[in-house]
């Protein structure tokens, strides 16, 4: 996709996320955000939105010696950069519990309509959301991006719903 197609499909994916997200979540709530790179969905229109209503924004930093990611809220001028070419929090920002998160919105390279998601193979997103099963998981990627079928581990863990500049998926 050129750069003119992707940011037109991320505000349409922005106002798709964000009008679940009025239906889900009550001020006081806290979404879990990623900051996007490369040609990853953009997320500053969910965030601009979460903030309007009072949602707490926390942002995933990779841990060194565990799977998991730790999130902390911050904004995402507070960011800085990271591993695997991530803009993260730093490590002194104020962290927050995964069982606190009402919502994660998640990139992927690939998601199918039955919630199946390809990240890049670390396996760091499947540990996270394995130990904070009631949150909602909003996949979000660009139409072309969706596939039919994706191949699926015992431990990988579904997406809520998967949101395109086309549809939004509702899933299970």
């Amino acid at each position: 996709m050129h750069t003119d197609e992707r940011a037109v499909a991320s505000a349409a994916i922005g106002q798709a996320v964000n009008a679940i997200l009025d239906g889900k979540l009550r001020s006081g709530d806290t979404l879990a955000l990623y900051a996007a790179k490369g040609t990853e969905v953009a997320t500053t229109a969910i965030a601009e939105h979460a903030m309007l209503r009072g949602i707490e924004i926390a942002y995933p930093r990779v841990l060194d010696d565990d799977r998991t990611l730790m999130f902390h809220l911050v904004g995402a001028d507070e960011l800085i950069a990271g591993r695997f070419g991530l803009r993260e929090p730093r490590a002194d920002s104020p962290a927050v519990a995964l069982e606190r998160i009402a919502a994660f919105v998640i990139p992927g390279l690939g998601f199918d309509l039955d919630g199946g998601r390809v990240g890049w193979g670390r396996g760091y997103y499947d540990a996270t959301l394995a130990k904070a099963p009631s949150a909602l998981r909003l996949g979000v990627a660009f139409a072309c991006q969706v596939v039919d079928r994706l191949p699926r581990d015992p431990h990988d863990v579904p997406m809520s719903y998967v949101i395109t500049e086309l549809a939004t998926h509702e899933v299970g």
